[in-house]
């Protein structure tokens, strides 16, 4: 899950994939039964995915590129400790 999650956070800030799909994939994983959900880092950056398509009023989302690329950043590449 953690690859598939880095995946889905690099999309969306490449703008290859929408906020609300982006949305609709992280509540599907939260709503599994998955043990991976129990990794705080998986669960955080899936939290911040889930609200992806969030707005503020009509056409203005509550999160943009900026944040999108923070939490890519803040999930990292997968490679800490190496």
């Amino acid at each position: 899950m953690e690859a598939v999650t880095r995946s889905y956070l690099r999309s969306l800030a490449a703008g290859t994939i929408t906020a609300e799909e982006a949305a609709e994939w992280a509540l599907r994983m939260m709503d599994s039964d998955a043990p991976e959900l129990r990794d705080e880092r998986i669960w955080t950056a899936l939290d911040r995915l889930s609200g992806a398509d969030l707005m503020v009023g009509p056409g203005e989302y509550m999160h943009g590129q900026e944040d999108f690329d923070s939490w890519v950043a803040e999930f990292g590449d997968g490679n800490e400790g190496s």
